[in-house]
Order: structure tokens, then sequence, then C-alpha cells
């Protein structure tokens, strides 16, 4: 179990990795301004590079596709790859998968691509990048979210459970 667990949680990489690419694919750094801390949001809707209209629009199809890719999929591997059917494994395999997609999160995208590249730069807001662009900023976000899983893995992990039980 502990290698497919591993494996499904590369899965999630790679569709993390994707969803990313959907939302930065056609404007860049702004695709993702929702992302950023509402100073730098503020700054870029001033600077006319996004409307309130297409900002509000790209944030409710960024969240509407982000949650419903991270319950679909670990749901599809828990019950349909994994077999899960009792409560407990929903729960922990949930929490497992959570974490190790926001592992993912938390190097590669925030850390790596987000505070060690230049690749989210916008030009006109670069007096803001200390409030966004350094590793520091995101160094604690992993081990907040640890306690915050777990009441998430219960109630997801319930959800999975009755969806097990009639199947």
């Amino acid at each position: 179990m502990f290698w497919t667990i591993v494996m499904e949680i590369l899965i999630l990489w790679v569709c993390y990795a994707a969803y990313m690419a959907v939302l930065v694919h056609r404007r860049g750094p702004i695709g993702g301004i929702f992302f950023y801390p509402q100073v730098m949001i503020d700054r870029v809707k001033a600077l006319g590079l996004i409307t309130e209209a297409e900002f509000r629009s790209r944030k409710r199809f960024a969240f509407t596709l982000l949650i419903a890719w991270m319950l679909v999929i670990p749901g599809v591997m828990i019950l349909g790859i994994n077999g899960a059917r009792t409560y407990w494994d929903c729960c922990w395999q949930f929490y497992a998968l959570f974490l190790g997609a926001e592992f993912f999160d938390w190097l590669f995208i925030d850390t790596i691509w987000v505070a060690l590249s230049d690749w989210w730069l916008i030009p006109g807001t670069e007096d803001l990048n200390g409030t966004w662009h350094s590793p520091r900023v995101k160094q604690w976000k992993l081990l907040k979210l640890i306690p915050f899983s777990v009441p998430l893995a219960a109630a997801v992990g319930g959800l999975y459970w009755l969806i097990g039980r009639m199947m």
C-alpha cells in the first residue's frame, strides 16, 4: 500500500503541474494573480493589467477546478484503485494524498517556481516583491497545513466512506 500511495502522490503532482499550466498558459503570471497577496492584486488592477470582472471569473474558475480535482482524483484513487471502504482507510489515505500534493505545491510551485525564479514577476510591481517573492514568505506554509488537514481529511474521508458504502 505504501508504494501505491507514493505513486498516487506522484500522479497528483502531475495533475497539479497541469492545473498550474492551465491557469497561466495564456496570461502568464497575471493568469494566477489571485494567488498573490492583496497588495499585488490591487496594483495589477490599478495598472489595468486585469479587470475586476476578469479577476473574479479567473478566480472562480481556478478554485472550482482546484476543488474538483482535489476531490475527484483522490476519490477515484482511494475508492476505485485502493478499494478503501472503512472510514479510517478513507481518512488516512486522503490525508496522505492531500499532504503529498501540498508538499509539491510548497516545494516546487511556491518555493522553486514562484519565490526563486523571475517568471512570476510582473512589471510595475517590483517594489512589492518583498511581499511574496521570497522563500521566507512560504517557509512555514506546509507545517501550518498539517493540523488544518486533519479535520479536512475527516470530512472528505467521511464523504468517500459514504460514497464507498453505496458502491
